[in-house]
């Protein structure tokens, strides 16, 4: 609660510390929405538990934007390091909760944010039960994603992208989100299924072996191969630095890195200071590194590291939206099964300059190098 002191300035209790981790960033999506995603890091420095009661965002200027509270708040807020939804933050430690903003147009987007966050500090503690307090101020980076080629062509590629969501890792003294926007693509074949085989052959996958493109022009900075595959229900026991498995990361200007992960063993086709064309293969889709099976890993960064980076949006060229697939656990299902992986269709059709939303089934034009 606030206190005056004997200069008549104000003093309030703030037992739990605000922080945007990184720059919020947007895109447009395939749904005509604009999405904004970001990460609010809660530390508290008190030596008991609290419970946050709410987050309401709001722009620099005060402006009500959305309340986080009840449910939607505990499915939205996780312990650091642990994925259990909560809204406590136990004695000493920190929360991060996982913001993901929609809005209708680009202008209604702010360009800053800031939080009023309020706890439940509980009775008998000589102040409360409630405390309010407005902090987490960030400057919403307002640079438009980057317009990008596909990495794969074809048809019926499904894109898994909400399970990177909340990958935050401690890497070099950081706290990173690398994965922020990360996809993982995987082929259906003309039956809709992911697996037309035994499950512990990689052939068994319609993705194995597709050729990987780069998505514009640019320089290798990374590429790496010669790394065993990790055939299906196998643990991988390498270490951080194999995890990529065979991989390519391309420089795309200033600050932007295009990361291609998982790659078969022997296909990578360029090397470390190469100059690619928009369309050029670089390799073979794998299942090297810690993989469940073959698919590629793509992400954009704005270092040329998988972890070590912070996770940037992009749109696609041009894409035709044949539905969406449900969650990650249907589509890993199907996986186990063999079984035909059932598509919503409502919303099929082309897409242009936007961004990959919810779980879509995509057809990706073919081309060749220009």
């Amino acid at each position: 609660m606030p206190r005056a002191t004997a200069a008549g300035s104000m003093l309030t209790l703030t037992p739990v510390l605000q922080k945007v981790i990184s720059p919020p960033r947007w895109f447009e999506g395939a749904d005509g929405r604009f999405h904004m995603k970001y990460e609010l890091k809660l530390t508290n420095a008190a030596p008991v538990s609290l419970d946050v009661s709410s987050v309401e965002v709001r722009s620099g200027r005060g402006r009500h934007i959305d309340t986080l509270s009840g449910p939607r708040l505990a499915a939205a807020m996780t312990q650091l390091g642990e994925q259990a939804p909560t809204s406590t933050l136990n004695g000493s430690t920190v929360g991060i909760v996982w913001v993901d903003l929609t809005f209708p147009t680009r202008r209604s987007i702010p360009r800053a944010i800031e939080h009023r966050l309020t706890i439940d500090v509980g009775p008998g503690r000589g102040v409360g039960p409630m405390l309010t307090h407005v902090g987490g101020r960030a400057e919403v980076a307002h640079r438009p994603p980057m317009v990008l080629s596909p990495p794969l062509q074809g048809a019926r590629w499904t894109a898994a992208i909400s399970h990177h969501r909340r990958s935050i890792q401690t890497v070099n003294g950081r706290l990173r989100d690398g994965q922020r926007f990360a996809v993982d693509w995987n082929c259906l074949d003309a039956q809709g299924r992911t697996m037309s085989g035994p499950p512990d052959e990689l052939a068994s996958s319609p993705s194995y072996r597709a050729p990987v493109l780069a998505v514009r022009d640019a320089k290798v900075v990374q590429a790496v191969d010669g790394l065993p595959e990790l055939i299906p229900g196998e643990t991988f026991s390498g270490g951080l630095a194999q995890a990529d498995g065979n991989h390519v990361i391309l420089k795309l200007g200033p600050g932007t890195f295009a990361g291609y992960a998982h790659l078969v063993p022997g296909s990578v086709r360029v090397r470390a200071g190469d100059h690619v064309r928009r369309g050029q293969v670089l390799g073979l889709l794998g299942s090297s590194g810690n993989s469940s099976g073959p698919h590629l890993h793509f992400q954009l960064m704005n270092r040329p590291s998988l972890l070590d980076a912070d996770g940037l949006p992009f749109v696609l060229r041009r894409f035709e939206l044949q539905g969406d697939f449900g969650s990650v656990d249907a589509l890993v299902e199907a996986d186990a099964t063999g079984a035909t992986l059932a598509i919503d269709r409502s919303d099929a059709g082309p897409r242009r300059r936007v961004g990959l939303v919810g779980f879509p089934v995509v057809d990706l034009p073919r081309r060749g190098p220009r």
